[in-house]
């Protein structure tokens, strides 16, 4: 079974839990490139460098849980 079939089979099942998690991801996907402004306008230091790295692979990661968010389902 791939990934998209498990995925897809965990919505449809568990769709109580599934929903609220797509939401949130959803928004903190569109939000979260507001915390980069202040993070590039101060310089990407040595300090500052893992921050800014972990935000986007946490950027990736919602991106990837929220991309089905109010899809149109045909």
């Amino acid at each position: 079974m791939s990934l998209p079939e498990i995925l897809t089979a965990f919505n449809h099942r568990y769709q109580f839990v599934a929903a609220p998690v797509q939401l949130v991801s959803f928004w903190l996907s569109v939000s979260l490139p507001l915390v980069y402004v202040p993070l590039l306008f101060d310089g990407l230091r040595e300090k500052v460098l893992p921050l800014f790295f972990g935000l986007l692979v946490l950027h990736a990661f919602t991106l990837y849980l929220g991309h089905g968010h109010r899809r149109r389902k045909a």
